[in-house]
Parts: C-alpha cells; structure tokens; sequence
C-alpha cells in the first residue's frame, strides 16, 4: 500500500528538520501506537521532535538528519518509493531491519526522539493517566499553607552571616589593594590592582564585580571587560558554594554560567523542555566505547543541582578511607569531612523525606525488600518539605528542593556576588604559570558572537567533570602528572520497569524516599524513581500498537534503577575549539554487576506483587516468574547489551598531594599553577558509590576556606 507523505513541512516552517520532517513524520506513523494517530497529532509531535533536535549538539544532530536522509533514500532503492511514502507497517520493517545494522545507535535515537515528542503531546499524556498539573498545584499550595513558617525561616538563614572561621581573620585584614609584586604577576595589561572589595585602578572601560554585585544578570548586560577577586566558572553543587563562601568572606566575586537563568516558577511538567533549557545539548549525550553509557550535564543556573534527584548522601567509611590513602591526605578519613558535611547540611536543609510525602512505588518497593530480609535506608534530601510532586530531574517547581538556584546562590547575592547566565567559558588565562582571569563568548541573547573577558586573583573551576579538563586542556594547564581528563568515574546505572495489578501512579510522591543497600559492600545501591511516560515509552523495546497497548499501564508502573560503584576508567578530550569526546570502557566485571543489580531490582519488586518486569537488556524478554528470573540469571550479558546511563560523572581532575600523580592538591588547587582551584566532581580520586552532590559541595567549602587561609 502507497500513502502520501505528510506534509508536515507546510506553512513554511523548517526548523531544525529541514526537509527531513516528512522522513520524521513517517518514522512518528512507524513507531508510535496507531489508535488516534491523527494527521494533526503527527504534525505536533513532528514539532516537538524539531524542537528538540534542534538542542541537540550540532554534531549529534547532522548525524541524526544524515540517518533520515539515508532511512529516505535506501527506502526508495530497495523498495521503489522513500521511507516517507511507504505502508507503517512496512516502513516498521525496514526500521527493524535497517537497525540490524550498524546503523543501530543513530537510528534508536532517532526512534527515541519520536516516541518522547509523542508521549509529551498533552492528549496522549492524558490517554495514558498522567495528569500532574492540578497535583503539583495543590501540593504547592498546601505546602506554603502549612509551612510557611518554615520556608521563612530558612530563607533567613541563607541571607544571615555565618563566615568560615578563616573569614574572620580576612575581614579584620586591611581592605588596601594587594601589593605591586601581586599586582604584578596579574601581568602587564591588567588596568589596575584589586583586592578584598577594592576597586579598579586605571582607565580602561569594563566594570568592577563590586560595583554592580548581588544579582542574576543575562549574557546580553555582559561588559567586554570586569575585574573582580574571584572567578568562577559554573553555578552548581560547585561554584554555588564556592562564589557563597568567598563572598561572604569579604572578596568580590564573579559567576559565569553558561547556561541561561530559569527560577523556581518557570519549571514545568514537561520532558522535552526541561531537556532542552535546562540539561547540555538536550541530555543526549554519550561515552564513546563498545558499550555506550548515556550521561546528562545540567546546563542552567544552577546546574546539576537543579536537575538532580535531590538525594544528599554522606560517602561511606571505607569510600572516604580509600580516598584518604590514595591523596595522602588523612583529613578526608575518619571525621575530617563532618564540619564541612554538617555547613552544608545545614544550608541545604538536608534531612529524611516528610511523613506522607513517599508514594506508592516507594511502598512497593520496600515492601519487597522487607519480604526478601533485605537492608533498606531512608533518604537524605536537600528538601525544605518536599510536596512529592516527582518533576525534581525538570526542576522543582515548588522551590522545596533546595538546589543552589535557591540556597547557596542567593546566600551569594545577599553578599555581594554577582551571576552572569549565558556565558561560556572558553580558556582561563595564564601568565606563566599563573592564572589571571577568564576569556569567554556570549552563548545566549541577541549578540552569540560577543566575547568578554574577566580578571581576576582567583579562578574557581566548576564545570563538571566533563568540562573542567576540557576547559583547562583547552587552556594549556599541563599538571606534571598528565592525568587531566583521565581517570572517568561514572556510576554506570539501568532501569527495570516493573507493571503491577494496583494502581500506583508513582508520579504522585517524593522523587524517592528510599534505598535497598543489602548489596552496598559490592558497590550496588537499587531505587524506585519514576519517571514521565514519554521516558518509560522509550525505554520500553516496544513499538507501534504493542508499545500503546503496554502504556495503557502505566498508571500501574513502578521504574527503579541501580547505581554501580564502577572499576572502568574513561578519558575526556577536546575536539577542535569547543568540542570534547569521552571515552569510557565498561569493564566485563561492571557489566556483570550492573546485570546483577538489575536481577536484584527486579526480584525485590516481583517479590512486592509485579507481575511482569521490562529489562534493560537486549534480546531479554519481560519477566513473570521466578523461573523467568532465574534464566535470565544464567544468561551471560555483554556491557553492549545493556541500556547504560548515568548522570554521576568524577575523577577527571583527581585530587593528590604527589603532583607525579594527581591534578589538584585535596584541596582543589592546581598543581603547578597558582591561582587557579578545581571544585566539582572531578576532584573525586574515585567513584563516590553514592549520589555525589553532597561530597562536591563539602570538598568546594573546604577549597574556599584554603582560598581565604592564603587570600
């Protein structure tokens, strides 16, 4: 049977997809559930598709186009008319078939793309049982009813003075600018000497931070030139804690972030606009190597944090002793984190989820947990009384969630720092061996080509720890142990969707509340987080009617994942001027524990009452029975055959005393350049095991007291 392809290019619109939209729309009318498919549906899922290739990186997405145009015309020479133009059903087969191939990765994502636009159109979130607007709404408003007090609270304390003990020792120095020599290593172009909350000396036109400090500003204010004590580059679990510190120290302090400023109230419910706005190059990004490993980078003010689950752990003993051994640095053992752990716990109102605020698939899942005896613990969130409305990974839109967006960062602003959103980062500038400030690009607004540049004493890197070697390679920072951006540690990690008799609605609740740690001495942690139906949908290995018949369940879902403390090793490097390729080798050990791990979760919620389990295994089919699960047991899985992701990525600028063999010192200054801190998640000699926010928010406080110690 011939169609007419759909003209979903008419009215003029071209967007990212280009003349490939008719190839997209057949690829929507291949995969997607057939009933209701609608010409008007398949014209918006095409633009939410577009929208969100557009996002993509610009490499990623001309493959992706690349792949629509030889799905379009390989169609036309096997079959006699393009891809566009052919039965759905057919052209499902020719999916099927081209993806035999190695074609594979590009043509899934491809088929990713469409399945989540579509699931994102509001009719189908609807068809589905996902309704969480009115939810959020009521659960916002009840909880600025019964806790406002609270709220106020806390909000004080964020704003109310409580300096690091070295702070104190500053404050009482002289606020005279630093001396000439000081002034001097700033090298020669410098306009003038700065020191704690002094001003610039010279005639050049630009701004002091000072001058113009305690606010959020947008790339498009950006001046060519400032002058400040301190840089920093990012604004999350990092830089919102380092720019807090320094500046409430008493020295003037700079944020640059690449990505645009998004508050509280403009976060909504939907998958591909917080993927878009809020996450680096729309979240799809991966390692290079055998098997994949998806990862995600937030890319907004402030960063990881606001796109993170909102767990704060504290790492085990035995973690922070590994890592004490491997630095020389007896401090990170035993004790020697708690104050820093404790300041931070206290500015992020770090405790157990409130009573009522678990769902049911956090239930689910520890009641099966209890039925095999196993080791459950109650999270630790950066919550202020969380609502449960389960959208933390597209920003909290109740502000309960205590990301730096709204903690650290307007401690910042309160004294004095200032925010610049939309602005990369390209190279740190040295003079010698000698940081001396920042050169960068306007990445957003009406002017992309603008450049600035930021002197500075001080430069904080906070970039992750994909960017932060990539920024210093790109910089030509060369530590004599030549291990920056090697070392990649990432929490390899998959998810099970399991279907129940009940009706869970797991999107009714805290994000989780829960972990299973019977197997934590073998590095796995299991929980249940839910995610919205575009992102089960395209996890599922379904397609066409069989994936809609299997999302009329998904009210009845529970999705759990697995984290894996890994022993594979990764490398970050640039490519050209502004791009970076990771490589990373998913060891045949990590494999089998992430299958073990998966085998686990599935178990637990089997034993809970699922009566059937989705594997993130290829060739795998769901499980029903205890038999099903131990066949899949016995069967050898291949790091390929596994849907890898993560979202905890370490290690790449790792901390040391021996300059032979680390980056940074433990705390966080580079070897051999001065002037210049790492304080993120690239500190890390090692994979953390837990979620690592709170690690990297408590190394960064420490790198700022020994800021202010040697200011």
């Amino acid at each position: 049977m011939t169609v007419t392809p759909f003209q979903a290019s008419r009215g003029g619109r071209t967007g990212a997809l280009g003349r490939h939209r008719p190839v997209i729309a057949a690829l929507v009318r291949a995969v997607c559930p057939p009933d209701g498919l609608t010409d008007e549906l398949i014209e918006a899922t095409v633009d939410e598709a577009d929208a969100f290739v557009g996002a993509l990186h610009p490499m990623t997405r001309r493959a992706l186009l690349t792949l629509a145009g030889v799905l379009e015309h390989g169609t036309r020479a096997r079959r006699g008319l393009p891809f566009s133009a052919i039965d759905p059903v057919i052209a499902g087969d020719v999916l099927a078939w081209s993806r035999r191939g190695p074609l594979d990765r590009g043509l899934q994502l491809l088929r990713d793309v469409v399945v989540v636009a579509y699931f994102e159109q509001p009719q189908v979130r609807a068809r589905v049982g996902y309704n969480p607007n009115p939810y959020i709404a009521a659960k916002s408003a009840e909880r600025l009813q019964s806790w406002s007090g609270d709220i106020t609270s806390h909000r004080t304390l964020l704003v109310t003075p409580a300096p690091l003990p070295p702070a104190a020792l500053l404050r009482s120095r002289s606020r005279e600018s630093v001396s000439t020599t000081d002034a001097d290593t700033l090298g020669d172009n410098r306009p003038g000497r700065v020191g704690p909350r002094g001003h610039r000396a010279g005639d050049r036109a630009g701004d002091r931070a000072g001058d113009r400090g305690g606010v959020i500003r947008p790339g498009t204010q950006m001046p060519s030139w400032l002058e400040c004590d301190v840089v920093v580059v990012g604004s999350g679990a990092g830089g919102g804690v380092v720019a807090a510190e320094l500046a409430e120290a008493g020295l003037s302090v700079v944020v640059l972030e690449e990505g645009a400023h998004h508050p509280t109230e403009s976060f909504t419910t939907s998958t591909t606009r917080a993927l878009r706005t809020l996450y680096r190059d729309g979240g799809a990004t991966a390692t290079l190597g055998r098997a994949a490993v998806g990862y995600a980078e937030g890319r907004c003010v402030g960063g990881g944090t606001v796109v993170n689950g909102g767990m704060a752990f504290r790492p085990s003993e035995s973690v922070l002793s590994r890592w004490a051994a491997a630095c020389g640095d007896p401090a990170l053992a035993s004790d020697g984190l708690d104050d820093y752990y404790a300041r931070v716990e206290r500015f992020l109102s770090v405790g157990p989820p409130d009573a009522g605020s678990a769902g049911r698939d956090q239930d689910l899942l520890r009641l099966g947990a209890q039925r095999l005896g196993w080791r459950v613990v109650e999270d630790r969130r950066n919550h202020l009384h969380c609502g449960g409305c389960n959208v933390c990974t597209w920003g909290c839109p109740t502000g309960a969630k205590q990301s730096t967006l709204v903690s650290y960062l307007p401690r910042a602003l309160a004294f004095g720092a200032t925010v610049w959103a939309d602005c990369r980062v390209e190279r740190v500038l040295l003079n010698g061996k000698q940081a001396v400030g920042v050169r960068g690009r306007v990445s957003g607004g009406a002017e992309p080509d603008r450049t600035f540049e930021v002197r500075a004493r001080q430069v904080v890197v906070c970039a992750g720890a994909i960017q932060t070697p990539a920024l210093l390679q790109r910089s030509g920072v060369r530590p004599p142990s030549a291990q920056l951006g090697r070392n990649l540690a990432l929490h390899p990690g998959a998810g099970v969707t399991a279907v129940f008799d009940e009706v869970v609605e797991g999107w009714k609740g805290a994000h989780q509340s829960l972990q299973v740690r019977e197997f934590e001495s073998e590095g796995i942690v299991l929980a249940a987080v839910n995610v919205p139906p575009s992102l089960v949908a395209r996890a599922l290995p379904l397609d066409g009617a069989d994936l809609g018949e299997a999302m009329t369940a998904y009210n009845h879902m529970v999705t759990a994942g697995v984290l894996v403390e890994d022993t594979g090793k990764g490398r970050v490097r640039t490519v050209g001027s502004a791009g970076v390729a990771v490589t990373y080798a998913v060891t045949p050990a990590d494999a089998d524990r992430v299958t073990r791990a998966v085998l686990h979760v599935s178990e637990a919620l089997m034993a809970a009452g699922a009566h059937t389990v989705h594997l993130p295994i290829r060739g795998h089919q769901p499980l029903h029975t205890g038999d099903d699960l131990r066949r899949a047991a016995a069967r050898r899985v291949r790091a390929s055959d596994l849907d890898l992701s993560t979202v905890h990525l370490m290690g790449t600028a790792r901390m040391g005393s021996d300059p032979l063999s680390a980056v940074c010192d433990p705390r966080g200054a580079v070897h051999d350049t001065r002037g210049l801190t790492v304080a993120d998640a690239s500190l890390f000699p090692g994979p953390v095991g837990v979620n690592p926010m709170l690690t990297v928010m408590a190394l960064a406080t420490r790198a700022a007291e020994r800021i202010i110690e040697t200011w």
